[in-house]
């Protein structure tokens, strides 16, 4: 019998008894909607997960300290400062993008007017772009760099009018790209001393810098800071280290963490990061980093946390989907022996007339193929309307364990196109399944007693 004849007559055979093939088909559409529907809802838990503890913090960078240093690891090693080299090394290890010092320092900034205090992060202007910092306005730095700066959006609000007889904070609508701004390691810059507050023996020359980038809503300590080029807040920090000794330390100057080393080389960093290259090589990066006695912090800590207590919900929703399809193959197989035992006579005659038993094999796994494909391809179409709805409602199963204020909004549920196509795929493959019994019934039935069947 040649393929096409098979195909025909399989189409043909479910066509004669539509009832009872619609609501094969149907079972069939609602099993692939409902584990369709389930796993999308934990893909969009995950989802949800990943975005919001995305607001924490760039996911794929981690946060290294040398709190420990001096200390010894659990195999007895001597815990090494944070210097330039270890940093160096912490780049070379397998996974990693790179990696830079952070050095913060505090300094006095004048705009016009105002005046405030403002923290100044030095990094490797070459991990600029690797860092994700989100430069709204302007550009981020370049390794040609030297006294530029990129800002954040609320470092303005540490500005304020010294001269004011009340409090006059600087004005929204400040631009610090089209202002001059100055910044000088003298605490008492821009304004007067306070009485009894001692005086600068030297006076410093305060420093331009050019702002060339604006960051907007990082979600972390670039909102509030100044970002300079690494080598320039080294020329920075020497030059507050000479001003601090040479008037005993006057002028209220704050010293930042990066330690009394003007090069970082001495005493070490306070901190740095390691930008990684994928997910899913995080936390192995994390270990071996904390495995030398270093203090690593990654948001990818809290999405695991919240992965683990939401796992249980996760696989409550997988099994009901699979329950329901399982119901929906048995209700396959069902459908196959009824038609099998209406059709007796009808198989016998085949047999007679010269098929083989591959062929009957065939006919009865292709009607089986063709409820599998028509209920998948309408259970996918329904699962989507499915998820529309949820979405629209904003029906949240996972809303009452770990979704937080910034969660409003996400998704409840998220079918991307390959669970899609599994899902289409799935009830084929598994309509297949349930119809070869009933396809093995048919090609041991005897030829005889189907032809004396009436």
């Amino acid at each position: 019998m040649k393929y096409f004849d098979t195909l025909f007559l399989s189409v043909r055979n479910l066509w004669r008894r539509k009832l009872r093939t619609t609501l094969t088909i149907v079972g069939v559409m609602i099993g692939t909607c409902a584990i369709v529907v389930m796993i999308s809802l934990g893909l969009a838990m995950n989802k949800n997960f990943l975005e919001q503890v995305s607001q924490m913090g760039n996911i794929m960078q981690i946060q290294v300290y040398n709190w420990n240093e001096g200390g010894m690891t659990p195999d007895g090693k001597k815990i090494e400062p944070l210097t330039d080299a270890k940093i160096a090394e912490f780049a070379k290890m397998k996974g990693v993008e790179g990696a830079t010092p952070i050095m913060d320092l505090g300094l006095k900034m004048v705009v016009g007017k105002y005046v405030g205090w403002v923290s100044i992060l030095g990094i490797n202007p070459d991990m600029f772009e690797m860092l994700d910092i989100p430069v709204s306005t302007g550009r981020g730095l370049t390794g040609e760099d030297t006294n530029h700066a990129v800002v954040g959006e609320y470092a303005k609000y540490n500005l304020y009018n010294p001269k004011s007889s009340r409090w006059e904070p600087a004005p929204e609508d400040l631009n610090l790209m089209e202002e001059k701004v100055t910044v000088s390691w003298d605490m008492s810059y821009g304004e007067k001393p306070y009485p009894g507050q001692p005086t600068p023996k030297k006076k410093v020359k305060p420093v331009t810098i050019e702002v060339v980038g604006m960051v907007s809503q990082s979600g972390g300590q670039y909102d509030y800071s100044i970002v300079m080029p690494l080598e320039t807040v080294k020329k920075f920090k020497k030059e507050q280290d000479k001003f601090n000794q040479g008037n005993g330390g006057g002028g209220g100057v704050i010293i930042g963490r990066a330690g009394s080393s003007s090069s970082g080389e001495k005493e070490g960093y306070y901190q740095a990061i390691v930008k990684v290259k994928d997910i899913d090589s995080v936390t192995e990066v994390m270990e071996q980093i904390k495995a030398m006695g270093y203090e690593a912090y990654s948001p990818i800590q809290i999405l695991e946390q919240m992965k683990e207590q939401s796992a249980g919900l996760r696989q409550i929703l997988g099994g009901i989907g699979i329950t329901a399809f399982v119901i929906a193959a048995i209700g396959i197989a069902n459908t196959m022996y009824m038609s099998i035992y209406e059709r007796t006579r009808e198989i016998g005659i085949i047999k007679v007339i010269g098929a083989r038993l591959g062929d009957i094999r065939r006919i009865f796994l292709m009607e089986a193929g063709w409820i599998g494909i028509f209920g998948g391809v309408m259970g996918v179409g329904l699962s989507l309307l499915a998820s529309m709805a949820l979405n629209r409602f904003n029906i949240n199963l996972g809303g009452q364990i770990m979704w937080m204020p910034q969660g409003e909004g996400l998704q409840s549920s998220y079918i991307p196109v390959w669970l899609m196509l599994a899902g289409a795929g799935f009830s084929f493959l598994a309509s297949l399944l349930a119809g070869v019994l009933p396809a093995r019934r048919a090609m041991r039935l005897s030829v005889m007693k189907a032809l004396r069947q009436e």
